[in-house]
C-alpha cells in the first residue's frame, strides 16, 4: 500500500496533555521541539496550520503546586486552566519566531452559525497575517451545557470549520491497534482505515490521564467526524521525533484514516 501523505495546504495539529504535561503537572518543551520543527518546516513551505492546544490545566496545577489528594472541583479546574492557559502560550510562542495567536472556544461558538462564521473570519485573516492559531477549549468558563468536551473533537470540528485538508491527532502512542498495548504485548498497530465502522471502534480503550479527557474512544470520534467531511487524519505518537521526521518526508506513519470522497 502507498505510504505516502497526498499533498496537504492546511492542517489542524492536536497535542494534548501527555505531551505538554509529560509529568502531569507544569507544561514542558520536551516533546514539542521535533513538532515545532515539522510546523516550521510546512510553514516556509507556504503551508498553514492551527494547534489545538490541551495542557491549560496541567499547566496551572504545576504552577500552583495544587494537592491532587482530592478530587478538582470544576471551580478549582476551571481556576487552574485560567493560570495555566497564559503559560502554555508562552511555550508554544518561544518555539516559533510567526506569532501565535489564541482562541478559545465553546460548543456554542463551533453550534451558532454566527459565531462560527466569525471564528472562520477569523483564522481566515490569522492564515494571512501568517500567524499560528493556537487553540483550545475556553476552559476557565466554559460549564457542562456549553462544553465541547475533549481536544480530540474539538480539532476535529475546527478541521471541518477551517475547511483543512488534514487532521494530526498527537498522541502518547504508535496509533490505534486491534487491542490495548498496555495490556496485550501481542497487540498490533493498524496502519491504515478505510471506514471506520463497529469493529473499528471496538479497538478502543479510555484513558487513565487524570488532565485527560478521552482516549483512544474520543480520538475514533474525532476521526469519524473529520474522514465524514473528507479530511484524511492521522493519530500519530508525537513524542518520537521520528513521527515529524516521516510527516517531513510526506509519509504516512502511525494510523491513517482515510477521508471519504
Amino acid at each position: 500500500m502507498n505510504q505516502e501523505l497526498l499533498d496537504w495546504k492546511r492542517v489542524v495539529i492536536k497535542v494534548g496533555s501527555a505531551l505538554i504535561a509529560p509529568k502531569g503537572r507544569g507544561s514542558s518543551v520536551r516533546f514539542l521541539l521535533a513538532l515545532a520543527d515539522f510546523i516550521q518546516t510546512n510553514l516556509r513551505a507556504d503551508k498553514e496550520v492551527v494547534i489545538v492546544s490541551s495542557g491549560s490545566v496541567a499547566a496551572g496545577a504545576g504552577l500552583t503546586n495544587h494537592n491532587f489528594a482530592q478530587k478538582l472541583s470544576i471551580p478549582q479546574k476551571q481556576a487552574l486552566a485560567a493560570i495555566g492557559q497564559t503559560h502554555v502560550m508562552q511555550h508554544w510562542q518561544k518555539l516559533f519566531d510567526h506569532h501565535c495567536a489564541q482562541i478559545l472556544l465553546t460548543r456554542s461558538d463551533l453550534e451558532s452559525e454566527k459565531r462560527r462564521t466569525n471564528a472562520k473570519n477569523t483564522l481566515d485573516t490569522l492564515f494571512a497575517m501568517q500567524a499560528i492559531p493556537i487553540i483550545n477549549e475556553n476552559d476557565s468558563v466554559v460549564i457542562d451545557e456549553l462544553v465541547v468536551g475533549d481536544n480530540d473533537n474539538l480539532a476535529a470540528k475546527v478541521a471541518v470549520l477551517c475547511d483543512a485538508d488534514l487532521l494530526i491527532i498527537c498522541s502518547d502512542v504508535d496509533g490505534l491497534y486491534d487491542k490495548n498495548p498496555v495490556h496485550h504485548p501481542d497487540a498490533k498497530l493498524i496502519s491504515f482505515v478505510d471506514n471506520i465502522d463497529d469493529s473499528i471502534i471496538g479497538c478502543a480503550d479510555t484513558t487513565s490521564n487524570p488532565f485527560a479527557t478521552g482516549g483512544m474512544f474520543t480520538k475514533l470520534e474525532a476521526a469519524k467526524l473529520a474522514t465524514d467531511a473528507g479530511i484524511d487524519t492521522l493519530i500519530v505518537n508525537g513524542r518520537e521525533a521520528v513521527t515529524f521526521e516521516t510527516l517531513k518526508k510526506s509519509r504516512r506513519t502511525g494510523t491513517f484514516f482515510k477521508g471519504v470522497e
